[in-house]
């Protein structure tokens, strides 16, 4: 009898170790950073705006993990005008920085209909018009997949500079 109270002590023990070890490196790997590294253009016209954006993640976690997906809902002026989606898996090294790819293809005349504005208005107030990123990136670490939220806003002006202001995480 005593052993089956020694043995069932010890697994709580472990148990509650281990739910303390994973939830410390969930809690660093809630702390990443993720700036805005870059925008490559692909192709541009009336019709189709194509282009790539980078972004760098630095991952704060002493655990190297997969980001299965990508999702992100963009909002011009708190207007949304598309969703972008990345489902390659890409791995993320512990401590370490990684780049994230997206590629956005759009038609630039639907966004100027939706907002309600010219070409030349838009260029004209970079600093007014604020875009928002509603992200939402699915991670694999171990054998749990979680859910990581993050919205990022700036102006387009702040984008469009030769060196954008960082941001951290915003944790939603």
């Amino acid at each position: 009898m005593k052993i089956n109270k020694y043995l069932v002590a010890g697994s709580i023990g472990l148990v509650t170790i281990t739910g303390a070890l994973a939830y410390l490196q969930y809690k660093k790997l809630m702390n990443y950073v993720l700036k805005f590294k870059g925008i490559k253009l692909n192709k541009l016209s009336f019709t189709n705006l194509d282009f790539n954006i980078y972004l760098d993640f630095t991952n704060k976690s002493d655990v190297t993990f997969n980001i299965l997906s990508q999702v992100y809902n963009v909002y011009v002026n708190d207007t949304f005008v598309t969703k972008i989606e990345n489902n390659s898996p890409t791995s993320i090294p512990a401590n370490a920085t990684n780049v994230l790819g997206l590629n956005i293809v759009f038609n630039p005349t639907d966004i100027y209909q939706k907002l309600g504005k010219s070409t030349l208005t838009i260029a004209a107030n970079a600093d007014k018009i604020i875009i928002k990123a509603d992200c939402k990136l699915k991670v694999k670490m171990w054998f749990f997949t979680i859910n990581i939220p993050y919205v990022y806003t700036s102006s387009l002006k702040d984008l469009m500079a030769s060196k954008p202001t960082d941001t951290t995480s915003t944790v939603v």
